[in-house]
């Protein structure tokens, strides 16, 4: 019983000697407001180990101001990025402008913590309080041109109607037709026969037939010599 009644003091003594700050620390929070002209959502987005906002999608509508709110409950940087998404209206755009917030959380003295936000312009790097999207003057729409006519191309001319059956001739700037540089003009073939010889397509018949022309006037004359003599021959036995 004893030993039990003197851990119990024991206990007690060292709860007593742990520092009140740590039980009295107590969560910091930032309120950041957010204004987007002519209405629209906003979004933050929290980089790693950084603590999520009570809610990271915010509907803010024109002329009002809405708020993101986040509490932290241990010492750090922290960082955000806050967006905007906005639907066109007539005339004008949502600029593309986002914003990045670092926050400083650091303990008091007396154990507290305190938290310091510091909002910067991601566009023109300058340091604002208020988080405000801005509506920009859309670009006037531009009519669409009209298409040129075609023209002509350089080496050719507009047709003109033909009177009567004129024959149509070579258009300006593109040379009448003829024999190609370096060919020389069509005209009878070195190796073709003469205009009066017929061509039959094939020289080795014509071939065939003088062979055919020389031995019939051979034969000819053979027998032209042999009836000469045998006339000849005929005609002195009858003298004798």
């Amino acid at each position: 019983m004893r030993k039990c009644l003197t851990g119990s003091l024991l206990l007690l003594l060292l709860l007593f000697r742990i520092p009140i700050s740590a039980f009295a620390a107590e969560a910091a929070g930032v309120d950041i407001p957010v204004v987007i002209d002519g209405g629209g959502t906003a979004y933050m987005i929290p980089e790693v180990n950084s603590p999520l906002p009570t809610e990271n999608t915010l509907r803010v509508d024109n002329g009002r101001t809405g708020h993101f709110y986040i509490n932290f409950t241990e010492t750090g940087e922290y960082h955000y990025t806050i967006s905007s998404a906005s639907s066109r209206t007539e005339g004008s755009a949502m600029s593309d402008e986002s914003f990045r917030l670092t926050v400083t959380v650091m303990e008091k003295k007396d154990g507290a913590l305190s938290a310091a936000a510091v909002i910067d312009n991601n566009q023109t790097a300058e340091k604002t309080d208020l988080v405000r999207f801005r509506k920009i003057p859309a670009p006037p729409s531009q009519p669409n041109s009209e298409t040129p006519p075609s023209e002509p191309s350089s080496g050719t001319t507009p047709s003109e109607p033909s009177s009567g059956t004129t024959p149509s001739g070579p258009s300006s700037g593109t040379a009448p037709s003829g024999p190609s540089s370096g060919t020389a003009p069509s005209g009878p073939s070195a190796t073709s026969p003469s205009s009066g010889t017929p061509k039959t397509g094939d020289e080795s018949h014509l071939t065939r037939y003088l062979l055919l022309s020389v031995a019939a006037s051979a034969g000819l004359f053979g027998l032209a010599l042999l009836y000469t003599v045998n006339t000849n021959k005929l005609v002195r036995e009858e003298r004798l």
